[in-house]
């Protein structure tokens, strides 16, 4: 009988620094797909090492996100130890935008109070190199956003933001107060859907009120 030899696979550099920063950054397999933009079926096969030579177009949305050069996710140039454990490192500090994260009971009137923001009033503020409006506001992700938006994990929002199909906003129903809704626009008719369940969506009315569309999802932002 012939005798069988297990030859020992050796994993890419590159799915073994994913795999570190997802831990890192608490972002699952489904969440890095979204944020990113690409396939989960792509993330996938990156994290079971069956991609050795990814694409450059693969690799630049995932370094982006996780905030490092293509180099250091393909293994090449050492990840930096100052940098800040599950925090974005952008490069260009000088584009950064800093917004404060405000309670969602701030957020429906939000516009006619931020210009009395102060490093007293807000204790907790967000930087992101987004081009955004003076308007944007953060809100931490509450639990009936999951498993869309990770608990506790920060977004960003911006009320001149012009929402597209598939966006998610912040909106008030009826004036109610905010929640969170994804946009479906056929024609000229937009529809609300929730995050969960299978409800249909509702046609938005009159008196909805989309307070912002959420632009950016911060993982574990401390």
């Amino acid at each position: 009988m012939p005798k069988v030899h297990n030859e020992k696979k050796t994993i890419p550099a590159v799915t073994i620094i994913i795999k570190k920063l997802m831990k890192e950054f608490g972002v699952i397999e489904a969440e890095l797909a979204r944020q990113t933009g690409l396939p989960q079926t792509t993330i996938n096969r990156l994290l079971l090492g069956e991609t050795v030579d990814p694409r450059v177009n693969t690799l630049i949305p995932i370094a982006k996100f996780f905030g490092i050069t293509i180099g250091q996710l393909m293994g090449q140039e050492p990840l930096n130890p100052n940098r800040t454990p599950g925090i974005h490192s952008a490069i260009n500090k000088s584009a950064w935008s800093i917004i404060p994260i405000i309670d969602w009971q701030e957020a429906q009137g939000w516009v006619f109070q931020k210009n009395n923001q102060t490093l007293t009033n807000y204790k907790k503020w967000i930087t992101t190199e987004k081009d955004i409006s003076a308007d944007s506001f953060a809100l931490k992700a509450l639990d009936f956003m999951e498993p869309t938006f990770r608990k506790d994990s920060i977004t960003i929002v911006d009320p001149k933001f012009n929402y597209k199909d598939g966006n998610f906003v912040i909106v008030s129903l009826n004036n109610s107060e905010p929640t969170v809704r994804k946009i479906l626009k056929d024609g000229g008719d937009i529809h609300l859907k929730k995050l969960y369940g299978s409800e249909e969506p509702t046609e938005m009315k009159p008196t909805d009120t989309v307070i912002g569309t959420i632009v950016e999802t911060r993982i574990n932002e401390r």
